[in-house]
């Protein structure tokens, strides 16, 4: 395997399924269309392809496309946001690299591009032995494919069951929602440990599940799921694939983490450089060099902080960040200063993308203040309260009504119990 870097591994992606005859379209923008009220942000490459899983006929003009699209998820009934930052594979931004068929090619073609790309030598050269298959408990054609057609070997091959006995509810059964266009996926994972002692059963892949990453999802859309939860076969079967930009450059580039590939580390670096005064824990960096990604290209198509929407899940996005920095020691505005440092790190990436720094910047830093002021109000009451009280505790009750009423965030306002020797009591 040869170690390429993220910009390389995007264009090899798309080179690919190029040759294999699929047309090459741009990635959508971050902000949906009018029609498609139903989402704060894009946060899926098939979101653009939506109507083409709702045709009844077939397609006649592209029936084969490929995708690089910038997602977003951090609100709404898809969000990353808390968890980002404390675990190796989480962004409030990401990059999904997608094929897509329209009444086209599907189970057996989707399995073998998915595999040529990931392990021949032409391509990303992956080790065989290191890759893992789960399929839907009914999928019994996507099982027979990988072990009879792929030959993987059935000990690295893992039916998923149905949560809870709940027909249809799986990691390996993809639904658009409670009705409509719907069918099962096979997942591809990636093992990170040296170990292979798997023996097929669910038991086995669980127990060892913390090494793997997820690095492709293929969707069969076979289905139309109606008003009565059962399921119409469609005219026209479709593929929805996704497989994250990030994830596939930790495994290529052989780190255990996605904030150690290169865009990241090249980003981390730069804050670290700019702040280096400040030392700033591990996962705030991770934090910082997520959320501006985010931050950045969401104000760039004109959103701006509120209470709503859009506006809403950008302010959370940014007070997060700014919450972390506090709490190493920041006290003026300081995120808007990363702007550049993320612009840099990306010159490839951006290069026919027009950025509107100063307005970025300026939008960030007047958040920035409007929060330090919000904090600042916060702590005073807090302090006065637990220095004239003498408590030494407090309940999470009061930490709630703290946080409702004055807008401390909780995190900030432990830190000054710690200072006054106050434990939280529940």
């Amino acid at each position: 395997m040869i170690n390429r870097n993220t910009y390389e591994i995007r264009k090899i992606f798309l080179r690919f399924f190029q040759e294999k005859d699929h047309l090459v379209l741009p990635g959508s923008k971050l902000v949906p269309s009018e029609r498609d009220s139903s989402l704060l942000f894009t946060n899926a490459g098939m979101n653009q392809f939506r109507e083409n899983f709702f045709k009844k006929e077939k397609l006649s003009s592209f029936t084969r496309v490929a995708t690089s699209q910038y997602c977003i998820r951090a609100g709404g009934k898809f969000s990353d946001l808390e968890n980002v930052g404390y675990t190796n594979s989480h962004h409030t931004l990401f990059e999904m690299l997608g094929n897509f068929s329209f009444g086209n090619y599907f189970r057996s073609e989707s399995i073998e591009y998915a595999w040529e790309l990931l392990t021949s030598k032409k391509w990303f050269g992956i080790s065989k032995n290191k890759i893992l298959i789960t399929v839907h408990h009914l999928d019994e054609e996507s099982y027979d494919i990988w072990a009879n057609q792929i030959g993987i070997s059935k000990n690295k091959i893992f039916k998923i069951e149905d949560k809870e006995n709940h027909k249809y509810h799986s990691e390996n059964f993809w639904k658009m929602g409670k009705t409509g266009p719907c069918g099962p996926s096979t997942e591809i994972f990636y093992n990170f440990d040296e170990k292979d002692d798997f023996d097929g059963s669910l038991e086995s892949f669980e127990r060892r599940k913390k090494n793997f990453i997820e690095i492709w999802n293929i969707v069969f859309i076979q289905f139309n799921l109606n008003s009565s939860s059962k399921l119409e076969p469609l005219r026209y079967k479709s593929i929805d694939t996704g497989m994250g930009l990030e994830r596939i450059a930790s495994v290529i580039q052989n780190v255990k983490s996605n904030y150690q590939i290169d865009i990241f580390k090249k980003l981390i670096q730069s804050i670290r450089s700019q702040f280096s005064a400040i030392c700033f824990k591990d996962h705030t960096l991770r934090i910082l060099s997520d959320h501006i990604r985010s931050i950045v290209l969401i104000i760039n198509e004109n959103i701006k902080p509120s209470n709503i929407g859009r506006g809403y899940v950008v302010r959370k996005i940014i007070r997060r960040a700014v919450r972390k920095g506090y709490l190493d020691g920041i006290r003026e505005p300081f995120l808007y200063k990363i702007v550049s440092c993320f612009i840099r790190s990306n010159e490839k990436d951006f290069k026919y993308v027009k950025i509107n720094q100063k307005i970025i910047e300026h939008t960030i830093k007047k958040e920035e203040k409007q929060f330090l002021k919000i904090i600042l109000v916060g702590i005073k009451f807090l302090k006065e309260k637990l220095k004239n009280f003498n408590y030494r505790f407090i309940s999470e009750k009061d930490m709630f009504l703290l946080h409702d009423t004055y807008g401390l965030p909780i995190d900030i306002a432990m830190e000054i119990c710690k200072e006054y020797g106050t434990s939280i009591k529940k």
